[in-house]
């Protein structure tokens, strides 16, 4: 009797210790639980703190054949795009990549192929991480557009630096005179153009209007004029084109030069 009484007492001490471990642990594994969620909540708060302090923007240009244009900015936890425009893609989206590489990025939202204005929640994203917007089509595997981003509150960036370049006439065409780019404006000098029935001017990459940004049509009698430059990064550019519209021709350029 005294042997069944001992064992019963092993059997139930062994229970209750059990039992206290398994209390302990389960106290453990929610106290884990709760440092973890508050973890995260940190972090998410500290990300987008970060991100407030973020202003980005830069112009979108076409990839390859593609027509792309408009700006972007990141602000205030949002990317915007406005005054956009895209060539149609059956998927296409954003995506915040690290050096033009889709593979190195984020993805962000499907885009509106009609929206000139969009605007995406990017709160979640490490805003430090990337340096270049791209418009990718998901289906195609296929970049449309791309845009390089920079401090929109760096003015030395935006308004100290200085290129220029001369005007040498297209084909049969003849145009002369300087182009110069300085504190957010593109300056002609001396500026002589044939006539045409609707000539304009375009920031180019290689002198490709298609992915190029036009800026306003040119006065064809007037030697000084100056254009706007705000909200397009220049750097993303390097000629400058007079193009007619009308008869889908290039009249001159001027390559850019620091």
């Amino acid at each position: 009797m005294k042997a069944k009484v001992a064992l019963f007492s092993i059997v139930l001490g062994a229970a209750l210790a059990l039992g206290a471990c398994g209390e302990a642990s389960s106290s453990s594994s929610d106290s884990k639980t709760k440092e973890n969620k508050v973890t995260m909540s940190d972090k998410k708060e500290m990300l987008m703190e970060a991100n407030q302090k973020v202003d980005l923007m830069g112009t979108l240009t076409g990839a390859g054949s593609h027509k792309v244009s408009g700006n972007v900015t990141i602000k205030d936890n949002k990317l915007m795009l406005s005054d956009f425009v895209t060539d149609e893609g059956p998927d296409l989206h954003v995506y915040l990549v690290k050096g033009n590489n889709v593979a190195d990025g984020v993805e962000v939202s499907k885009v509106d192929l009609k929206a000139k204005t969009q605007s995406f929640d990017v709160s979640d994203k490490d805003l430090s991480k990337y340096d270049h917007v791209l418009i990718y089509c998901e289906k195609a595997h296929e970049e449309f557009g791309e845009a390089t981003l920079m401090d929109a509150t760096d003015e030395s960036a935006m308004t100290n630096s200085m290129v220029t370049g001369m005007f040498s006439g297209a084909g049969s065409h003849k145009v002369s005179g300087n182009a110069m780019i300085k504190d957010n404006k593109l300056m002609f000098t001396d500026f002589v153009t044939d006539e045409g029935p609707d000539l304009h001017v375009y920031l180019t990459k290689d002198g490709d209007v298609k992915s190029g940004k036009e800026l306003a049509k040119i006065d064809l009698n007037a030697k000084e004029q100056t254009f706007s430059l705000d909200n397009i990064n220049t750097a993303d550019y390097d000629t400058v084109v007079i193009y007619c519209k009308k008869a889908h021709e290039t009249f001159g350029q001027a390559m850019l030069n620091s």
